[in-house]
C-alpha cells in the first residue's frame, strides 16, 4: 500500500511539474523608449497603462484618440496599444453580413455613442498598426480590463492582439483561452497576468530597466 501511495504521490507531482512548465509565460520582450500609449477602443485602462508609465518615469506620450497621419513616427520606439472599448459604448455587434457594426445604446440602434463611431475607431486602430509597422515601431497589445472588457462592445478591437508583435492579457480576461487560440494562431507571444499591478514589474523589465 505504501509503495503505491509514494507511486501515486511521484505521479501528481510530475503531472504539476509538467503543467507549471506548460503554463508557463514566454520571455518578455525587450522594447525602447520612447512609448506611444494609445487606446483600441478608448477605454480608461488606457489611462490606468499611462499612470503607471508616469510614476515609473517612463519617457512616454499618452494619445487616447490621435490619428496615425498626426503621429510623428520617427519619435516613438514602442507601441502600447490598450484594447478594450470605452462603457460609453452600451453593445455593438456585426450585422449578419458581418460589413458593417449596429451599435446600440437603450435599444436604439445609433452610428455613434458618446462621441465614438466603432467603425471610426476600427479604422483609427488598423491605421495605428501600419504605421508602427511601417516605422519600425514595436507593438504591445495589452487587455487588462478582465472580463468587462471582453462584453460585445469590445469584440471589433479584441483581435488587434494577434497584429502585435507581443500581447499582454489578464487572466479574468482569457477565462475562456479566447487570447490563447487567438495569438496561438498568430504565433503572437501571450503573456498572462492575475492583476493590473504587476505591470509596474512588466514594463520596466520590458524596458531592460
Amino acid at each position: 500500500m505504501k509503495k503505491i501511495t509514494g507511486f501515486m504521490l511521484a505521479l501528481c507531482a510530475a503531472w504539476n511539474a509538467a503543467f507549471a512548465l506548460a503554463g508557463e509565460n514566454p520571455p518578455l520582450p525587450q522594447v525602447d523608449s520612447p512609448v506611444l500609449i494609445t487606446g483600441f477602443g478608448q477605454s480608461q485602462d488606457t489611462n490606468n497603462v499611462n499612470i503607471i508609465c508616469r510614476r515609473l518615469k517612463v519617457n512616454a506620450e499618452y494619445k487616447l484618440d490621435v490619428p496615425s497621419a498626426e503621429i510623428d513616427w520617427s519619435k516613438f520606439k514602442t507601441l502600447f496599444a490598450v484594447l478594450g472599448c470605452s462603457s460609453s459604448v452600451y453593445c455593438c455587434a456585426f450585422d449578419a453580413d458581418s460589413t458593417a457594426i449596429v451599435i446600440t445604446r437603450d435599444g436604439k440602434p445609433s452610428p455613434t455613442v458618446s462621441g465614438l463611431s466603432i467603425l471610426d475607431e476600427a479604422a483609427r486602430c488598423s491605421e495605428i498598426i501600419e504605421g508602427a509597422r511601417a516605422h519600425g515601431v514595436k507593438v504591445i497589445a495589452m487587455h487588462i480590463g478582465g472580463e468587462p472588457r471582453r462584453l460585445d462592445n469590445s469584440k471589433p478591437f479584441l483581435p488587434f492582439a494577434a497584429s502585435a508583435d507581443y500581447t499582454v492579457v489578464r487572466a479574468d480576461g482569457n477565462a475562456d483561452g479566447y487570447f490563447t487560440d487567438l495569438c496561438g494562431k498568430s504565433s503572437v507571444p501571450l503573456y498572462t497576468i492575475e492583476k493590473t499591478a504587476e505591470l509596474r514589474k512588466i514594463i520596466p523589465a520590458m524596458l531592460g530597466r
